[in-house]
């Protein structure tokens, strides 16, 4: 089915171009399309992300846009939204990447966090009594580790009368490309993609 959009749409598109607009905006579109729906399991798909996988690895690369739906480049977003009530965080101040990149735990303070815990009685230091307590929380049906630490404003002290936190990994995308684009009625739509060869 898909393959028939495909060619159908490719063909709007050169009959809207100039020569010379067409050649430039085909593949984008061909992309846009592709990446907006199940481009591994879309044979007529392979051709036109293969070629996009293969000029990303270039000097040089420009994303592929389709100017007849509005679309700009793709953008990388690795890591999910933080649960509900939860802060994004910085693991250890020696994990901040010299690039800006998003922040790699999520945090909630123990007076606000609502969801079960389950302590494992564990501990990340190799004496029982040294290091953060590890914890579970049931987060939407599944249990997560996590960690409980205590946080003052000098950083991390894990002893005193500081504020308890509950700390986990951030969870990290199935899907972590996105592309923006209007769809036929003019309505601004993201759709997320990875680039895993099927």
């Amino acid at each position: 089915m898909q393959k028939y959009i495909l060619v159908g749409f490719a063909a709007v598109v050169g009959s809207f171009c100039h020569p010379s607009q067409s050649l430039a905006s085909e593949w984008g579109c061909q992309v846009l399309l592709c990446l907006s729906g199940d481009w591994q399991g879309t044979p007529s798909c392979h051709p036109p992300i293969y070629k996009l996988i293969a000029a990303m690895k270039a000097p040089g690369f420009s994303w592929p846009t389709c100017p007849q739906a509005n679309s700009g480049a793709a953008r990388f977003d690795r890591y999910e939204d933080c649960p509900t009530g939860w802060q994004a965080v910085w693991s250890s101040d020696s994990d901040r990447p010299a690039m800006r990149e998003e922040a790699n735990m999520c945090r909630i303070k123990s007076d606000k966090l609502t969801l079960p815990v389950t302590s494992t009685s564990d501990r990340f230091g190799h004496d029982n009594e040294a290091g953060p307590q590890r914890v579970k929380i049931e987060i939407d049906g599944k249990f997560v580790p996590a960690e409980v630490s205590m946080i003052s404003n000098d950083g991390p002290s894990f002893q005193g009368n500081d504020s308890t936190y509950y700390i986990i990994a951030r969870p990290m995308r199935m899907k972590p490309w996105y592309i923006e684009y209007d769809d036929a009625n003019g309505v601004r739509q993201k759709s997320w993609f990875n680039l895993n060869m099927p």
